[in-house]
């Protein structure tokens, strides 16, 4: 197979290149990738290959001609020429029931997790990534859908109606009074505000002349306007917008705000106004000073010497600076360490912890975009008690931690998913504040995996891996489906947070000597849940996995070959008992079933097993 990536930072593949799957291909011979910068492709002689936006917005875009120049160079009749691209935003219409302290959206990448978080920013501030919307709108923030079916209207010539985006906040009846009114689309009597992004009718007669004229390819978003209108039918102007919001991105790498505020009210609180004339004044005498110095002094008198400019002389010296202007000059240490050369989890951590606190008093509404980034166990659980402080706050929290999501609370969860966001409210209060006091299980591994098979240990894992692999030739996880071992005593925990949110899980369990009490009576009022399967040993006196998948494999007595061949180290199994066998699988669990999961010919299994992947 041959690859062409086509790339601005060609260099950045070399590391990609020669490490594990990717290299084994490559070194095998069974793939060959070439990489070319798109740069060698461009008719510019700077090497050009961005522009500004069609209609305006922020940022710069690629230029098709050098992609395309690319594309016609290395193509070949069977190519197959993949794009990678934004897909736009995944929401269509959706009303979004928000709790009045934490909300925590879960999803898989590109769900629409930071969607939901830009929408809470963009309402609340105006900005999107810290610049007011007007310079950061393309036409990517429409649904991928309704901007694809706008484009194929009006190429191939039907109506196609302008889309247009519509954002509401609903605010507590209390609060934002000024701006109460039923101005809103569910009609109701309270305080919000709405943003709009739609087709301004002042452009109609143009942008009339252009569809009839084929110049409209794309929603024309030079013919927009953007309107921020409280629910009372008033314009408002999106730089005084009343919402105190305070974003704190964990993702990104942007401390120098945070620390130069932290510095300046320091400064404020311990130095007297004394002390800052006197470090003006040792500034702007330091200055002084290297100018004096015998080197710039020798520097300068041989530049006018030999260099003139405009047939004036010329010398060096350091800016004449505002006093103040030392400020700019101060570093944090921390245990006398450059803060810049800690680790990026101590200055994640500690850029969190100084967002909350300088924003203590401020803001009543927190934006967090993966605080886990970075964060060992220990700096999360310190995190997680910062957080809980501002409980005076709404907070919006996207997150891949199950750490974080449990101990904030379940019930706080809002799964995003193909569009749609649906929350953990109703969770049993004990399912809650089980996994709250025991943050540990993987409770999003869970709610976020096509299907879920839950196992008492690694033994049941790579067993039911084994047998999955036996049957389709590949591993379940290749399917979407997820096995997870977790304490048995956690199962029905698990079976609360399933029925929630209709996910299929399967139980693979012992029945530990009795059926009815570990199995009927303990699962009662799951047994009959559709998307809940418990599959167990339905003969008692095989309590649990190695005397069952050992029974098995034994016929009149005799065990077979090919098993006591799997479970052996070099036959160290050969000739030994029944009981013995049994005995060595017992205390050895995740040995003898890492042999049998690496064995190369197939054993039997017990039905339990082959239900349970079925």
């Amino acid at each position: 197979m041959l690859i062409d990536v086509l790339t601005l930072f060609p260099n950045m593949y070399d590391n990609f290149l020669t490490e594990s799957i990717i290299k084994r291909a490559l070194d095998s011979g069974k793939v060959q990738i070439n990489i070319h910068n798109i740069r060698d492709y461009t008719v510019y002689s700077n090497n050009q290959v961005d522009d500004y936006p069609y209609g305006g917005g922020g940022g710069m875009v690629l230029m098709c001609d050098p992609i395309f120049r690319a594309i016609d160079t290395l193509k070949k009749e069977d190519t197959l020429v993949i794009m990678m691209t934004p897909s736009g935003k995944i929401f269509k219409e959706k009303i979004i029931y928000l709790n009045d302290n934490v909300n925590i959206f879960v999803g898989e990448n590109d769900a629409g997790k930071s969607t939901i978080l830009e929408i809470v920013n963009l309402i609340t501030t105006g900005k999107i990534n810290g610049y007011f919307i007007d310079r950061q709108i393309t036409a990517n923030f429409f649904n991928y859908e309704v901007r694809k079916n706008y484009i194929k209207n009006i190429t191939s010539g039907e109506y196609a109606e302008l889309p247009e985006i519509m954002i509401e906040a609903y605010c507590k009846k209390e609060e934002n009074s000024e701006f109460k009114g039923t101005n809103n689309s569910l009609g109701e009597d309270c305080p919000g505000i709405a943003f709009y992004y739609k087709f301004n009718q002042d452009n109609a007669d143009i942008y009339k002349k252009k569809l009839q004229e084929g110049e409209i390819l794309d929603i024309p978003l030079e013919f927009y306007k953007i309107e921020f209108i409280g629910f009372h039918g008033c314009s408002i102007t999106s730089k005084y917008l009343p919402f105190k919001v305070a974003t704190i991105d964990a993702s990104k790498r942007d401390y120098n705000n945070l620390l130069n505020r932290f510095v300046s009210e320091n400064m404020e609180q311990f130095l007297s106004n004394e002390d800052k004339v006197m470090l003006r004044s040792e500034y702007r005498k330091s200055i002084m000073n290297f100018n004096k110095m015998p080197n710039i002094q020798e520097l300068n008198s041989k530049l006018k010497q030999n260099v003139k400019l405009n047939e004036k002389s010329i010398s060096i010296n350091l800016k004449e600076e505002n006093v103040d202007n030392w400020k700019e000059d101060i570093e944090i240490a921390v245990d006398n360490i450059p803060f810049d050369n800690i680790g990026f989890g101590s200055r994640n951590s500690m850029k969190i912890e100084l967002a909350l606190k300088n924003n203590k008093d401020t803001v009543s509404t927190l934006i967090i975009e993966e605080p886990e980034n970075n964060l060992s166990y220990t700096n999360m659980a310190k995190l997680i008690s910062k957080i809980e402080e501002n409980k005076d706050k709404q907070i919006f929290i996207a997150t891949h931690s199950s750490y974080i999501a449990n101990k904030l609370d379940l019930q706080n969860i809002h799964i995003v998913h193909n569009g749609n966001v649906n929350s953990l409210q109703n969770l049993d209060d004990d399912t809650r504040n089980y996994f709250k006091k025991l943050p540990g299980f993987d409770t999003l591994r869970v709610i976020l995996a096509n299907k879920v098979i839950l196992v008492e240990g690694p033994a049941d894992d790579l067993i039911i891996q084994r047998v999955y692999k036996d049957k389709y030739n590949k591993l379940p996880i290749n399917d979407g489906i997820d096995i997870i071992a977790v304490n048995a005593l956690a199962f029905k925990r698990y079976c609360d947070i399933a029925i929630l949110v209709n996910k299929n899980i399967t139980i693979v369990t012992d029945n530990d000597g009795n059926i009815n009490e570990n199995i009927i009576q303990k699962y009662k009022g799951y047994l009959d849940k559709k998307n809940i399967k418990i599959c167990y040993e339905k003969d008692q006196t095989l309590n649990t996995l190695e005397p069952s998948i050992l029974a098995a494999n034994t016929i009149n007595g005799k065990i077979s070959e090919d098993f006591i061949d799997g479970i052996s180290n070099n036959g160290s199994m050969k000739g030994k008992s029944y009981e013995e066998i049994k005995n060595f699988m017992e205390h050895n669990k995740t040995e003898w079933s890492m042999r049998i999961f690496d064995y190369d010919k197939n054993i039997k299994y017990p039905q339990y097993i082959l239900d349970a992947i079925e």
